[in-house]
């Protein structure tokens, strides 16, 4: 293959996160010599998510090497560092990618992808069955993006699959009071209820679904469940 194409390759391989497959197209393509700091953040992103933590700081500190203002390689690694808990690497990273502050901190747009770099590991960890591990990541999300309803609902599956139905049930009803046009959050709010054996309170939310929209196929169909005999 050419470095075009083996670059081509992996990023789809990266993209679909079929991460091994990915990996080995990287490192071949690395081994022509050219210096690339996209693959080597995207070599940093799979090495954090299969625990390689030193392979992906070596990485990540390499993408920015050929590249200091790569901003998204910066943020990924103050990801990890947070992770490691190396607190005061993930600061003096952070501060190179904002110069100005809000009144809580950091610019909300850096805020806000550092929560999505989290909730993305999460769905990589739910991907691979990781429920516990997936929670973790997203707790650390909201902690950057509190009002970020998808991460929210997706924080109360992950405690719906490890069998944690009252505090999923807790997220989830957040998620609806904060967001009550947030379809996602009711429909999984249901789901849980369902797994916890309360038809009613499935049904219920269900149906407020259905009130804002009547079309909803899946609010339609769960709700079959609940008219099935138990």
């Amino acid at each position: 293959m050419t470095p075009q194409e083996l670059f081509n390759t992996g990023k789809k391989y990266f993209e679909t996160k079929n991460y091994p497959r990915a990996e080995r197209a990287f490192v071949k393509l690395l081994q022509l010599g050219a210096p690339y700091a996209d693959v080597q953040n995207m070599l940093g992103v799979i090495y954090h998510i299969e625990g390689k933590f030193n392979n992906a700081i070596e990485a990540f500190e390499e993408a920015l090497k050929i590249n200091p203002h790569y901003t998204e390689a910066s943020l990924n690694l103050a990801v990890l560092y947070n992770d490691l808990g190396e607190y005061k690497k993930a600061k003096a990273l952070y501060a190179r990618v904002h110069k100005r502050k809000s009144s809580s901190g950091l610019d909300p747009i850096v805020r806000g992808k550092i929560a999505n770099m989290h909730a993305n590991l999460g769905d990589t960890y739910c991907g691979f069955g990781k429920y516990h591990e997936a929670a973790e990541e997203y707790k650390k999300a909201l902690k950057w993006g509190p009002t970020f309803p998808d991460i929210r609902t997706k924080l109360g599956i992950a405690y719906r699959e490890t069998g944690l139905k009252d505090l999923s049930i807790k997220e989830l009803t957040k998620t609806v009071s904060e967001k009550p046009f947030y379809t996602p959050a009711r429909l999984q709010l249901g789901i849980t209820h369902y797994t916890a054996g309360n038809k009613k309170k499935a049904a219920q939310a269900w149906n407020e679904v259905l009130k804002k929209d009547k079309t909803n196929r899946l609010a339609k169909m769960y709700l079959k469940l609940c008219e099935s005999p138990s």
